[in-house]
């Protein structure tokens, strides 16, 4: 463990001591009556029914052998699940060491991991320091601690001492799950953890473009490590029956490998989840950590595969084999209504107004999507990669971008609009052109702008409307950009 990562801070007062967490513990005296009267229990119960192996792994009945943990009947990974946890292994921990040596996937060993309250993406991570006296003289050595890697670092000597020490603190917020301990689950098999945002935009954006240099790797050289997956956001994200954008994506691209199997946490608060190697990915929000690994090769074969598994009408390339400048161009656009927030009040009304002007009705086709969460992943790539124009108000839909043919032009609104899609880095890997539309700086609304609603401080979410002329204005350039392009 680097000496860095060691909580330093200051104890109040000497309130846990080795001999005090120990005088906590069950003595071996009395674990051995308790096993006695188990025993004599048990022997007077012939009619007790027996375990049923359904794999190739031993299921023991703990009451019946020497060890205190069971092995789990599941294909993989290989799991030890201890109900007392006294009898877990001492655990010395290390990492987070870069995977692949590139960034953004982190291997963590003999750690724990929790969930935060909340309920949100937020993780917990135990180290397990033995027999370190800074940190068993620091009463607070387990309460979370922010971590660089966005999630809460906690330490502790063992799993008794954490279970001990949380039941010590009684935090009253920022608590994570389980605080109190009584089973464990320990895998000894390659875990990673599937912790995701569930607005798709940040799912795509704050996740999937840090691992996908990763999954390049591994699916070059045909060999993932993982042999289970968790979530504490989605515990059935990899299975056929979920429909949720990100997990079809990562399913079809088979993120994590053929063994991967997604983990069942049990439906209680007392368990705790540790892992021989548990890898993480840096959920780095809004920092774009993606433009600093994430070829062009990579990306192009990520959309290929998606392309092909899709069954997407244009290839990705279509726009270099296709050079009609007569051709109609598609616009898509969508007002961003469902959400209440950001919504374009007037997108319908244009498009009804100007379809059929001389100007526009032989240039251009429009296709309006009133509630892209309507439609499936598929539809919804098929939608994107139909597109010769995409535009549209801020929002989780521009994900789908990575279905767009490259050389596409995106129109982005909002009176306010953060970088995601328009970072110049994610428009390369696109080979897109981007524009954004945001507020009317001046008295002047005939400006390609907009007309926002609602008090400035909140012009991330206000709605907004464009003049008549602004609309043409915005019109006129998605067409020159358009034929310019092609």
């Amino acid at each position: 463990m680097p000496q860095h990562m060691i909580p330093k801070m200051p104890a109040l007062r000497k309130a846990t001591t080795k001999s005090q967490i120990r005088s906590k513990l069950p003595s071996h005296r009395m674990c051995a009556l308790m096993f006695v009267i188990l025993a004599i229990s048990l022997i007077s119960r012939p009619n007790m029914p027996s375990f049923e192996v359904k794999s190739t792994l031993e299921l023991r009945d703990p009451a019946k052998s020497n060890d205190s943990y069971a092995y789990e009947s599941m294909p993989s990974p290989k799991m030890k699940r201890y109900n007392n946890i006294h009898d877990v292994p001492s655990m010395k921990s290390s990492g987070p060491v870069k995977v692949n040596g590139i960034g953004g996937l982190m291997e963590f060993n003999d750690v724990c991991l929790t969930k935060h309250i909340s309920g949100s993406e937020l993780e917990g991570v135990i180290h397990f320091i033995p027999d370190h006296n800074d940190v068993i003289d620091n009463k607070e050595r387990c309460k979370h601690r922010s971590s660089p890697l966005n999630h809460h670092d906690m330490f502790a000597v063992n799993v008794s001492d954490y279970s001990y020490c949380m039941d010590q603190l009684k935090l009253s917020e920022y608590q994570h799950i389980p605080s109190h301990v009584e089973t464990v689950h320990l895998y000894e098999e390659p875990v990673i953890s599937l912790n995701f945002n569930l607005n798709i935009g940040h799912s795509l954006f704050d996740y999937l473009l840090i691992y996908l240099p990763h999954w390049h790797i591994y699916r070059e050289q045909e060999n993932f490590p993982f042999g289970g997956v968790i979530s504490h956001v989605m515990n059935d994200c990899l299975l056929d029956t979920n429909t949720f954008w990100f997990c079809e994506i990562l399913r079809t691209i088979n993120a994590f490998g053929e063994k991967a199997q997604q983990l069942q946490p049990e439906p209680n608060n007392t368990t705790l989840y540790c892992y021989k190697s548990l890898y993480r990915i840096h959920i780095a929000m809004w920092q774009r950590m993606y433009t600093k690994f994430l070829t062009e090769r990579v990306f192009d074969d990520f959309r290929d595969l998606l392309n092909q598994k899709f069954n997407l009408d244009r290839k990705r390339d279509y726009f270099s084999i296709q050079t009609s400048r007569n051709e109609i161009k598609r616009l898509l656009l969508y007002s961003h209504a469902p959400s209440g927030r950001r919504v374009w009040l007037d997108m319908n009304d244009k498009v009804e107004k100007y379809k059929h002007h001389p100007k526009y009705e032989e240039k251009v086709d429009f296709h309006i999507v009133d509630d892209f969460g309507s439609f499936s992943a598929a539809e919804q790539a098929s939608l994107f990669n139909s597109a010769d124009a995409i535009m549209m108000s801020h929002g989780a839909q521009m994900a789908n971008s990575i279905f767009a043919v490259d050389g596409v032009l995106f129109v982005e609104m909002g009176c306010q609009v953060p970088v995601f899609l328009g970072e110049p880095a994610y428009m390369a890997l696109l080979r897109g052109q981007y524009r954004n539309v945001t507020k009317c700086e001046s008295e002047n609304h005939d400006l390609m702008c907009l007309v926002c609603e609602g008090d400035t401080n909140y012009d991330d979410y206000n709605n907004f409307t464009m003049t008549d002329v602004g609309f043409q204005t915005m019109l006129d350039y998605v067409i020159a950009e358009l034929t310019q392009m092609q």
